[in-house]
């Protein structure tokens, strides 16, 4: 932030009169979710500044990496947004714009990556700043419909600038072969582009896990008996997939749902709904000195034990850091809930207007969509 905030008002937050310094105050404001901090643009110049000063976008993004809300969307059908700080939001201009614009096939640091309707490119957005970055055409055909997996890199002091973006579809239902396609946002292309095989099922595409250079994905349930479920991992570096078994203990039926997660930011976490016990399993996927990674039941959350009085169509679940809170999110019926692990406590977030909606994270943050972007709104309006 040098010379950015020269010859502006200071803010007296210190003790004894004594004003702050500008770069702590701007250290201390990028904790601010950014629908907070866009309420203090009208204070002085200092925070106007601030607002389109790269550094401090960048250190807002890493202080506030954790999810704020959720899109219910899938392909056919836009739901509203699900607000889980009370001090985020995304203004509703930028959310219909989106919905009116294409389908959102991932979210990661702030940024929404949707794929167009007209033409089916990919453009990465933010909403809250009303910005937005066309993506280079991916090479060979069009995107189809997949998912995302974002990993942002470190330039060294925790302030993540570039990413690398794994975009995953599947050729059709009677084949094997995923398209796998690799951006490089740093360097604007596109590094990769093959034909790989994740197994006999189809995986939940917008629900990926990512760990270092690997991805993970969970597969969908199999109306056929001979298959079971299982855990793709994807090293993007080696270009090396293995297919992990799910535990023999957590035995899907076909009303069953599954989710993966990290828990505690380093253990892959699977997390089973068990329809005829309404028993949500956790387990945590450890690594062993001799043999393949083997799982171990970590937790429980029981529905029945929770209020809920009549067996119940679970269609999600995904797990929610915050500190030292992990919350344990699902979807029953058409409501979605959030469950502190630690203290037990369960919250109503709110209706999502329809029955199964898949729902896709989103962290309240003014991460810049690359160096080509611009304005699709004001972003200077009151964020609901």
């Amino acid at each position: 932030m040098d010379g950015t905030l020269n010859n502006t008002h200071s803010i007296n937050l210190g003790s004894s009169g004594r004003p702050l310094p500008d770069n702590l105050l701007a250290e201390i404001l990028s904790y601010l979710p950014a629908k907070t901090f866009f309420r203090l643009l009208s204070v002085c110049k200092t925070f106007r500044q601030l607002s389109s000063d790269s550094h401090f976008l960048l250190s807002q993004s890493y202080h506030n990496n954790v999810i704020s809300g959720f899109f219910p969307h899938d392909r056919d059908f836009s739901g509203p947004f699900c607000l889980v700080d009370p001090y985020a939001g995304v203004p509703s201009s930028s959310l219909e714009f989106l919905f009116r614009k294409g389908k959102i096939v991932g979210s990661a640091g702030g940024l929404v990556f949707v794929l167009h309707k007209k033409d089916a490119s990919l453009c990465v957005y933010n909403p809250v700043r009303g910005t937005r970055c066309q993506l280079p055409s991916p090479p060979g055909k069009h995107c189809n419909w997949g998912g995302i997996a974002v990993r942002f890199m470190n330039d060294g002091d925790g302030v993540t600038k570039s990413y690398r973006l794994v975009y995953l579809s599947r050729y059709s239902v009677r084949s094997k072969l995923h398209r796998c396609q690799v951006y490089d946002s740093s360097a604007r292309v596109w590094t990769m582009d093959k034909e790989l095989d994740f197994g006999p099922l189809e995986l939940h595409l917008e629900h990926p896990v990512i760990c270092d250079d690997v991805v993970f994905w969970a597969s969908s349930y199999s109306f056929s008996n001979e298959i079971d479920q299982y855990v793709v991992a994807f090293d993007v570096r080696k270009e090396r997939t293995q297919i992990i078994p799910l535990p023999k203990e957590a035995a899907v039926a076909c009303s069953d749902t599954i989710g993966i997660g990290m828990w505690e930011g380093k253990s892959l976490c699977l997390m089973h709904y068990e329809t005829c016990t309404w028993v949500i399993g956790l387990w945590l996927l450890r690594k062993t000195n001799d043999g393949p990674p083997g799982w171990v039941r970590a937790h429980e959350v029981s529905l029945g034990q929770l209020g809920f009085r009549q067996p119940r169509n679970v269609s999600y679940v995904m797990l929610r850091e915050v500190a030292t809170t992990t919350s344990l999110v699902f979807t029953v019926d058409s409501e979605a809930y959030s469950y502190d692990i630690k203290d037990g406590e369960l919250k109503k977030l709110g209706s999502l207007g329809y029955s199964y909606p898949p729902l896709i994270p989103y962290f309240n943050t003014f991460r810049p969509c690359g160096e080509e972007e611009e304005l699709f709104v004001d972003k200077r309006r009151e964020v609901e």
